[in-house]
């Protein structure tokens, strides 16, 4: 037997024994703070625990010289009750909600003034835990279930997910003419709908004849879980990332098959508000992680989205919007950003109108695009870019994408070529730049937003693709748009190792000052091969060597105020 019982356990028990012998009621009046200290101190953190001093502001702002019942029941009423402290008709005997907004609040003449303040402020009880947690008079013998305390009827309402929970206050599931409509947003948003259906037909295309458990845990594993509904892993039970796959998903015989479907749709959460919101303090950036069942503090939002959109939790992942973002890791092409910004700031844009899917949706949409329900559009790059509307934003973004998908589609077409004649022959040259533009080719692909993010890396990265598959088939690359490079750059030579000659190229984006020369590992110079002013565009010039002993040697560009060397292997 184990007998090292924590002191907290034993607590726990004992009151909930006592409280079992003398409640009268349904409800459990344990002290949460006991067993859940840690919930708690999250919760003193965050902003639902302090809600009072924000309704008092609010009728102070708005509703001077209103009554409480017309806040509660009036032409414009706003409940502020019932989710800025619907518990409280509980206090003392029991409370309307006209009442509770007299009692908590100070009047004059029972009236709201200008100088309206909180009172009570011991009693009030903010967003509790009870708010949201309908919990059981045998807690912790029965777990609480995910429910809204309704103010207007003093009884709770069971909801099948946290993110139904959520809606009815940030959101319309409550109050249909609300102004806070994220709950909407995220619905639209690939976040809130589809992701089932996605995974379904992942796991019926790719994993027939697989277990969920060499899905999650396997040599070729994709935690699908992780990042497309960490939280159908309960966070205080039992259930495992295999077991939720099991749960959500057809199987015969306990394999996925080629006809696998989604099953229990009504409690799939999707990627729901608590993935990314720890709900005793939904204001700090977290990511739930469903291997341990625990939050992760993330230090910024580039963070937190590169979790799942990125390599930061899953390094071979083929989602790397993140990676891309970052301007690096491309092979012969100088890291670049295009946008220093972080994820949200095109993803969450919204202003500061009154009455806008902008504001109202808080960012929630995801999309740097979207229409307001006068019918005009908003785009998130108009914040920056304050000279551009959002119709020529759009019209940029499809300029980018249009020019992505022509740059993309000759790059694949030219590298299959460059892939067969480097097999072919086996040449490690060849072989060489076909694997370094693949690499390339994936770091763009797999960003997944058709060219949108860091667009001038990813038209770099193209490019250069797209030239060092050139020098395997002898087909010279076309370029960027109006056939220039986009950023400096100086190519590996080929072939290399060489003997006598070998070719080398490089890019100038404009017209420069260029100089090109080699030297000795010795840092003596060997030649020169350019000297002087050139035009932007794509160049290469003949090196030969037969004059030179065999060896390493280096090969130097300078352009303006780039410089970039590389090495050149002589082998006679």
């Amino acid at each position: 037997m184990n007998t090292h019982v924590s002191i907290r356990s034993i607590i726990c028990l004992s009151l909930t024994i006592l409280c079992l012998a003398f409640m009268s009621n349904a409800q459990s009046t344990l002290p949460c703070q006991l067993c859940h200290s840690n919930e708690k101190a999250d919760w003193l953190l965050g902003r639902h625990s302090n809600t009072q001093t924000d309704v008092a502001g609010e009728l102070a702002a708005n509703w001077a010289g209103q009554a409480p019942d017309s806040v509660i029941h009036g032409s414009g009423a706003e409940d502020c009750v019932a989710c800025h402290g619907p518990v409280a008709v509980t206090t003392g005997t029991g409370m309307t909600e006209v009442q509770v907004m007299g009692h908590f609040f100070t009047t004059t003449g029972g009236l709201y003034t200008a100088s309206t303040t909180a009172a009570d402020t011991a009693n009030w009880p903010h967003v509790a835990c009870v708010s949201c947690h309908d919990v059981p008079a045998d807690h912790p013998a029965t777990m609480p279930a995910i429910s809204i305390f309704n103010s207007a009827t003093a009884q709770y309402e069971s909801l099948p997910t946290a993110s139904k929970l959520c809606g009815q206050c940030h959101g319309t599931l409550r109050f249909a003419d609300t102004d806070h409509r994220i709950y909407e947003a995220w619905k639209l948003s690939r976040h809130g709908h589809r992701g089932q259906e996605d995974i379904a037909g992942e796991l019926a295309a790719n994993w027939a004849g697989q277990t969920p458990d060499s899905v999650v845990n396997g040599s070729a594993a994709e935690n699908c879980i992780a990042c497309h509904a960490p939280t159908s892993v309960p966070q205080k039970g039992t259930l495992t990332e295999v077991d939720a796959l099991l749960r959500y998903f057809t199987t015969t015989g306990g394999a996925f098959t080629a006809s696998t479907t989604a099953t229990d749709t009504v409690h799939w959460p999707d990627m729901a508000c608590n993935a990314c919101h720890n709900p005793h303090n939904p204001g700090a950036l977290s990511y739930y992680n469903s291997t341990t069942k625990a939050y992760q503090i993330m230090s910024s939002s580039n963070q937190l989205c590169g979790q799942c959109h990125g390599s930061l939790r899953f390094p071979d992942t083929d989602h790397r919007s993140y990676d891309l973002e970052l301007g690096t890791g491309g092979v012969g092409v100088p890291d670049k950003i295009t946008m220093p910004a972080q994820c949200v700031d095109c993803h969450m844009g919204k202003s500061d109108v009154d009455g806008t899917n902008s504001l109202m949706f808080k960012g929630h949409r995801w999309a740097p695009v979207f229409q307001e329900p006068d019918g005009s559009a908003f785009a998130s790059c108009t914040r920056c870019h304050t000279g551009m509307s959002a119709d020529s934003a759009s019209a940029q973004i499809d300029k980018w994408q249009a020019e992505f998908e022509s740059l993309d589609a000759t790059a694949e077409s030219l590298y299959v070529k460059a892939d067969s004649i480097a097999q072919h022959g086996q040449d490690p040259t060849k072989l060489q730049l076909v694997a370094d533009a693949r690499h390339n080719l994936d770091m763009v692909e797999l960003d997944e937003s058709g060219g949108f993010h860091n667009h001038r890396y990813a038209v770099a990265l193209l490019n250069d693709a797209t030239a060092r598959v050139g020098l395997v088939t002898g087909i010279r690359p076309p370029a960027k748009g109006n056939g220039l490079p986009t950023v400096f750059s100086l190519l590996q030579n080929y072939p290399n190792p060489f003997n006598p000659a070998t070719t080398i190229r490089y890019g100038l984006p404009q017209k420069s000052v260029v100089q090109l020369t080699v030297f000795n590992t010795l840092g003596q110079l060997v030649a020169t091969l350019v000297q002087g002013e050139e035009e932007a565009g794509y160049h290469e010039v003949k090196f030969d060597g037969s004059g030179l002993s065999s060896g390493v040697y280096l090969y130097r560009l300078t352009a303006g105020s780039f410089v970039q060397t590389r090495k050149l292997l002589l082998l006679k």
